[in-house]
């Protein structure tokens, strides 16, 4: 499994679609009345965690592969 643009695209894509489930996940928990600042705030927070799951996404494609590899090389 190679870095290739396709692939940095769609990692982009699940990260960018996970950040905004976070900013739906976190906006009820914003204590303020202003929708703007609710967004703001919550849309803020969301990066660190939307930037957490990218992280685990790379490090489970790296495993993955890492795992792969050790069992090609156990049958061969």
């Amino acid at each position: 499994m190679k870095v290739t643009p396709k692939t940095i695209v769609i990692d982009l894509f699940i990260t960018i679609v996970v950040w905004y489930l976070f900013l739906l996940w976190f906006k009820p928990h914003v204590p303020s009345e202003d929708p703007g600042t609710i967004t703001l705030v919550a849309a803020f927070t969301a990066v660190p965690a939307a930037a957490t799951f990218w992280l685990c996404l790379q490090m489970f494609k790296v495993t993955l592969l890492h795992q792969r590899k050790l069992k090609q090389e156990k049958q061969g």
